[in-house]
């Protein structure tokens, strides 16, 4: 299949295993949200650099007459109709929780989620509600902050230019994480909250976005097939490699059995530069897995081909905004109604926690796909179905 067929003249259809791939993104996530899987965080950064390759897809793929303004306001205009209305919805429906139940909303936590700063409002303390979860949006701060500065670039620079710049990216961003580390170090805080403050930090996963950038720009000069293998093995080889080495640095401090393998692939994590290398590594094994994706290669087709798994991908976005309510939800319901004790909970109680948050996420995503989210993206569109939204953002369809 040519690079062409996949992404030619028929731009926006939907990149079918692309979706898959949010799909297991997004379940990865809210696996560790249930306490299943220790590395479901990978999924966010997954999403980034599904992020990088959609958006950056959607604009380089479609020829236009618009000037760089035009387009630029295009391309916001697409962003604010994908993104705002949902995750306002949620936040509105957040604060009016907050004031029925006569709970604080503290005006910080609200500004930082409508202004797109709740990353930073998170690392500083400031970020999280008490009776409404709000913990995972960070993530749309993240991306919005990058949409905001690379919307531009991919505007007004020359491609070549803008390559240059995105490869350069994936190099510099360890080198700030690795700055960022050694500056929060003096700050006096704990390891947790230094950890977290890398792991959600304002432009220091850049290199997630640039990767999945750079695949789309392959994608369009015909390369992506050849080079889709080769990043994939090169990919979980620096990961493997990562593993090997801090596995050997446990073992040489002391660490025995499984404790060899803690805070090894772990997200906030902190101590040994593992905070600058960790990300490096999962965004290349990532990127990987979008090249062989988006050529169809037959190493994933087989599992990504799923058409189920690819509807759960498309509503994906509304799916990640709506999960951590539907896990408090189900933890309540457990809880009450088989008087499920206390936060510390026995293997078989989260596995059942997850089955129901779950599938409450996909209903509610699904609902508010076809019945709101729907009528924001057609735009000006009028009769345009869901089936033809061309897939703008990672966030699209989170």
């Amino acid at each position: 299949m040519s690079a062409g067929s996949i992404h030619g003249a028929h731009a926006s259809t939907r990149v079918g295993p692309i979706d898959a791939l949010r799909c297991f993104a997004m379940t990865a996530v809210v696996a560790q949200h249930n306490g299943l899987l220790p590395f479901g965080w990978t999924g966010v950064w997954l999403f980034f650099v599904i992020s990088g390759f959609v958006v950056t897809q959607s604009v380089i793929s479609r020829p236009s007459a618009d000037s760089p303004a035009q387009g630029l306001s295009r391309f916001f205009e697409r962003r604010v109709r994908r993104i705002v209305p949902i995750y306002y919805a949620y936040i509105g429906a957040a604060l009016l929780f907050c004031l029925f139940v006569g709970g604080e909303a503290d005006p910080i936590v609200f500004a930082s989620l409508l202004g797109f700063f709740n990353n930073v409002a998170t690392t500083f303390g400031h970020g999280a509600l008490d009776l409404w979860p709000v913990g995972h949006l960070w993530t749309i701060s993240v991306e919005m902050q990058f949409y905001a500065v690379y919307g531009v670039l991919l505007f007004l620079m020359s491609r070549n230019r803008l390559m240059v710049l995105l490869a350069c990216s994936i190099v510099a961003a360890p080198v700030l994480r690795m700055l960022a580390s050694i500056y929060i170090s003096g700050f006096g805080w704990d390891s947790e909250a230094m950890a977290f403050a890398i792991y959600a930090g304002s432009f220091l996963h850049v290199d997630a976005f640039a990767v999945g950038a750079l695949l789309a720009m392959a994608t369009q000069k015909g390369l992506i097939e050849r080079i889709a293998r080769p990043l994939a093995a090169t990919g979980f080889s620096v990961l493997g490699c990562y593993a090997i080495i801090y596995v050997s640095i446990n073992y040489s401090s002391g660490a025995r059995g499984i404790d060899a393998f803690r805070n090894v692939i772990s997200g906030i994590i902190w101590g040994q530069y593992r905070e600058v290398f960790l990300y490096s590594a999962v965004v290349m094994a990532s990127g990987g897995l979008v090249a062989l994706a988006a050529v169809k290669d037959p190493l994933v087709d087989w599992l990504l081909r799923s058409r189920v798994l690819q509807r759960i991908g498309e509503i994906s976005y509304g799916a990640y905004v709506y999960h951590a309510l539907a896990i408090v939800l189900c933890w309540s319901f457990l809880r009450e109604v088989f008087g499920v004790p206390g936060d510390d909970w026995p293997l078989h109680w989260r596995i059942a926690r997850f089955v129901l948050s779950y599938t409450l996420t996909i209903v509610a995503a699904e609902l508010s796909y076809r019945y709101f989210e729907t009528r924001f993206i057609r735009g000006k569109r009028g009769k345009t179905t869901a089936a033809q939204v061309p897939p703008y953002s990672t966030a699209d369809l989170r």
